[in-house]
């Protein structure tokens, strides 16, 4: 059986201890908030995290994207994936910012390059697709084989489904490409 990433696990983890403590988000008072905001200072990325979802959901606080994405960088910097791949989303899908494929694939990039599953399957599909950014069959084959190598998801009609519009020279390229990211644990990738 395949291993779950870290970033996932922490996803897992932090997503049960979010609706487990659901309450906890809706009812801050202004002392709550302010410890948050010194921890988070301090670089407790757990409350940076919390900070951003509170502060993009309205939860507890009035909804200020501004403030939402702030703490998000700041978890970001710190290399925590799902902080990296939440800025990646909120960039492609444009919902509180103006729509940015660059930054978005810059995000999802280093967050995928953590080993985050989410992040390297939106990135197969992201060059895929190819909106906002050029097509490259290679890359979204690449991305594909790394996260179906890192989920006990079932990817493999995807996969199927990707190589049937590749050329027998992409597809090698593509497997060439995975295993070299792998080996070097995402620095050639």
């Amino acid at each position: 059986m395949r291993k779950l990433s870290a970033s996932l696990l922490f996803i897992l983890v932090f997503g049960f201890a979010a609706v487990a403590a659901g309450s906890n988000l809706d009812k801050q008072n202004p002392e709550q908030i302010e410890s948050l905001e010194d921890s988070a200072s301090a670089g407790n990325e757990k409350a940076q995290l919390k900070l951003a979802i509170m502060y993009l959901d309205g939860r507890g606080v009035t909804s200020d994207i501004g403030k939402a994405m702030f703490y998000y960088r700041m978890a970001a910097a710190q290399e925590v994936a799902f902080a990296q791949y939440k800025l990646a989303r909120l960039y492609l899908d444009g919902d509180h910012v103006d729509p940015d494929p660059k930054q978005g694939l810059a995000w999802l990039l280093r967050a995928a390059k953590l080993g985050f599953v989410e992040a390297q399957l939106d990135l197969s599909r992201l060059y895929e697709q190819g909106p906002g950014i050029a097509q490259d069959l290679v890359e979204a084959h690449k991305w594909l084989s790394i996260a179906s190598s890192l989920t006990d998801v079932d990817l493999n009609s995807r996969q199927e489904e990707l190589e049937a519009k590749m050329t027998f020279v992409e597809l090698a390229q593509a497997v060439s490409l995975s295993r070299i990211c792998i080996l070097t644990g995402y620095e050639d990738c």
